[in-house]
């Protein structure tokens, strides 16, 4: 009985909400599906957190999904600018197209907060000049994801034998700031490590079956590569695949944490899928108080290992309600992967326990 008292007060402790934030409607415009599908999980997987955040800080989220195509997009943008109802959207600026079309519109009273993808300094000033209201942009470390990538790979292909050791990297696009933050990560780690090659970087615009055809056709030609830096986890897959067809043993991996792939990946960095969910946290801490949002950047990029694994599954499981996300409204600096680990495993430990 002692045991579980100390365990409820615990719960009490954990679930104490240090600013409860006021209802308020926020839409974000979803670049990928409503489903899961070829391209990977993940964000389906943004939007799954983003929900389960919204439910937990009382915030009113409508979601809305471009499908991968552009010209969606900008008709949803227009929209959600356009919309009394809407105080916040979340944009993000996919292959750049984002921006320029916001360019073309008339400013409204709704508030911008760009997700994942940014607009670049010059950018920011065009929309400042325009009347546009941007309070903010959250984005990931993408350098630091491609480097640790890189890292953690050559880590595991030094147990090979071959004398040359070649990497062959496949890129999400050449467009895209997250895409190209990544490569430079990559490149940046090889500098450092003249036991690998970069033998090539092929753009696979994010396709799988891209990442197959050319993964195929290099391992092919080169004896020699003995490790696959790949720009997300579907892109890895599609290299895999390949591999495993020509029966050779290649170091792969790649980003984002998907479910049935990361777990067969030799590494995986993710992460960043929960950074939705952080810019609820920090529209909730501005509309309560107006603290300044700003340009963040987050180191958020983790490998996937047992560590953190309790939060992968819930991320992809039925369990994200049990990640308590008002309890960073005050403090959003403590939005960590291990943080929210923790977190989350003292819950169901909790919960486990009173049950």
């Amino acid at each position: 009985m002692i045991i579980r008292l100390l365990f409820l007060l615990v719960f009490l402790v954990y679930s104490c909400t240090p600013i409860a934030a006021s209802q308020f409607n926020v839409q974000f415009i979803n670049p990928g599906y409503a489903t899961k599908n070829a391209t990977g999980d993940f964000w389906y997987n943004v939007s799954s957190i983003m929900r389960a955040a919204a439910r937990n800080m009382n915030i009113d989220l409508q979601i809305d999904y471009a499908a991968r195509n552009h010209i969606l997009m900008k008709t949803l943008v227009a929209e959600a600018l356009n919309n009394d109802s809407t105080d916040y959207v979340i944009l993000v600026n996919e292959k750049s197209s984002v921006v320029p079309h916001l360019l073309t519109l008339s400013a409204t009273p709704v508030k911008i907060i760009f997700l994942l993808n940014g607009p670049s300094k010059a950018e920011e000033i065009a929309l400042h000049n325009a009347g546009h209201q941007v309070i903010g942009t959250i984005e990931p470390d993408n350098f630091q994801a491609g480097f640790k990538l890189m890292h953690k790979l050559a880590r595991k292909a030094s147990n090979s034998s071959a004398p040359n050791k070649h990497v062959l990297a496949l890129l999400g696009d050449v467009a895209t700031t997250a895409a190209l933050d990544r490569q430079k990560g990559m490149r940046a780690y090889l500098e450092t490590d003249k036991a690998l090659e970069l033998i090539a970087e092929e753009n696979c615009q994010w396709s799988q079956q891209e990442a197959y055809r050319l993964a195929k056709a290099w391992l092919q030609r080169d004896p020699a590569i003995t490790t696959i830096w790949a720009a997300n986890d579907p892109i890895a897959y599609g290299a895999l695949r390949a591999a495993k067809e020509l029966q050779r043993k290649i170091v792969i991996g790649g980003v984002n944490w998907d479910q049935h792939i990361a777990t067969k990946l030799n590494v995986s960095i993710g992460g960043h899928v929960l950074l939705g969910a952080y810019a609820l946290v920090r529209l909730a801490q501005y509309h309560n108080d107006y603290t300044a949002i700003g340009n963040v950047t987050l180191s958020i990029f983790e490998q996937l290992d047992e560590s953190n694994l309790t939060l992968f599954e819930a991320i992809h499981g039925n369990f994200l309600g049990q990640l308590e996300f008002s309890r960073y409204i005050n403090t959003p600096d403590r939005f960590t992967i291990e943080e929210l680990t923790t977190s989350l495993k003292t819950k169901i430990t909790i919960k486990n326990t009173v049950n």
